[in-house]
């Protein structure tokens, strides 16, 4: 006999398992830990830097041999990370870059701590929480460092003095093709919201998103889809509420969904999922798509800190995190480049323009970017997604 998704119990069983071979043979990465990139030599790869850099920037580097270690909070997975600190190790090889996978509010809070203590901390965060950011510029904690890559890079990737940005990350629709019905394939949240709608059986507890109320990434997601309106606003929420119940990593909603435990998840990272779909077999069971009725674009925000140890090689990383290269080697891990130089044939996945052209324009882009209201709006709005969401468990 059928089940009440429409396919038999044996299939449920065969998705479920290959779901967890496909999560066993991603766990080698990713985790809240200690990460180091490894090159091929301590060969420099090519020019350090490129020929418009002024002729003082190598007195930035012969300042930064003698720092050997660079420490980085983020909220950035190791495979994320990798092709940037591969090539940002064959140019400087002496440098060894640790970059620990904290979440958006624990690097804040983590290095609050380790300066107030008089601890060694992070000489770069590299973080996508608007509201913290905008609480760390008000504390002076980012470095106020002009890089020399400033004029190549659009002005609203650099909200404020010495704070740019990595990447700008889309906030996917992704669905299991297996349990859902190709008409049922979800292509915006209003289309989301109507299908689960006209079998709520069936759709209750089976669609899930970041939780608003766990941490900024989340929240500042969210709110930027309500303040845009595009989306249908609060209306649409209501209408998915009773349907989702809310998770806190992206990871864990990607590997629910896959395994059937969700049918969809709304508003999931584009950097957890895009270079994951290239392991054997996910594509057959894993659908995505950029929601037609708007995408939130996440601005993941980077800075050498005020506090930082190794300052000179922290700003090496940065200014080769935003340089072509840099951002060439940004959307090899996943992320979404933006810089315009950057052809949509260098990288494997998806750039700004790229995303611009699939949806109709910048229009229907929601770039969450710094608000202030972000700081003001937060207890009520999540007061009021914790009713829509939450309390409909």
């Amino acid at each position: 006999m059928g089940s009440i998704f429409g396919v038999s119990s044996r299939r449920q069983a065969m998705v479920s398992l290959l779901a967890a071979a496909l999560a066993l043979s991603a766990c080698g990465g990713g985790g809240n830990e200690e990460r180091q990139a490894a090159g091929a030599d301590d060969t420099p790869a090519g020019p350090l830097y490129p020929d418009y850099y002024p002729a003082e920037y190598a007195n930035l580097i012969d300042a930064a041999r003698s720092e050997k270690e660079l420490l980085v909070y983020s909220n950035v997975a190791e495979y994320n990370w990798r092709a940037i600190l591969d090539g940002f190790k064959r140019k400087y090889p002496w440098i060894k870059v640790h970059a620990l996978d904290l979440g958006p509010t624990e690097s804040f809070e983590r290095y609050y701590s380790e300066v107030k203590s008089g601890k060694r901390s992070a000489d770069m965060l590299v973080v996508a929480a608007p509201d913290a950011w905008q609480r760390f510029v008000k504390n002076d904690g980012p470095e106020k460092y002009a890089s020399p890559e400033t004029d190549k890079v659009p002005e609203w990737t650099r909200p404020f003095p010495g704070v740019y940005t990595v990447a700008i990350d889309p906030m996917i629709i992704i669905y299991n093709k297996a349990l859902l019905k190709p008409t049922e394939y979800p292509d915006s949240l209003a289309k989301l919201a109507a299908t689960a709608e006209a079998d709520p059986a069936r759709f209750r507890n089976k669609l899930t998103t970041y939780d608003s109320t766990s941490h900024s990434f989340a929240y500042a997601i969210h709110w930027a889809a309500i303040d845009h309106g595009k989306m249908g606003g609060w209306r649409t929420f209501e209408k998915l509420g009773p349907y989702t119940r809310p998770e806190t990593g992206g990871s864990t909603m990607l590997d629910k969904v896959m395994s059937g435990e969700y049918l969809a998840s709304f508003y999931t990272s584009g950097i957890t999922v895009f270079p994951r779909m290239k392991d054997p077999g996910r594509d057959k069971i894993l659908g995505w798509a950029l929601p037609k009725d708007g995408v939130p674009m996440m601005m993941r925000g980077m800075a050498v800190t005020s506090g930082a140890k190794n300052k000179n090689a922290a700003k090496l990383l940065l200014d080769y995190i935003l340089s072509h290269e840099g951002q060439v080697n940004a959307g090899k891990g996943g992320m979404t480049p933006y810089r315009p130089d950057v052809a949509d044939s260098e990288v494997p996945h998806e750039t700004y323009s790229k995303i611009s052209t699939a949806v109709g324009g910048e229009q229907n882009m929601v770039r969450i970017g710094y608000d202030p209201r972000l700081l003001t709006d937060y207890e009520a709005f999540n007061k009021r997604w914790a009713d829509t969401f939450k309390a409909k468990k």
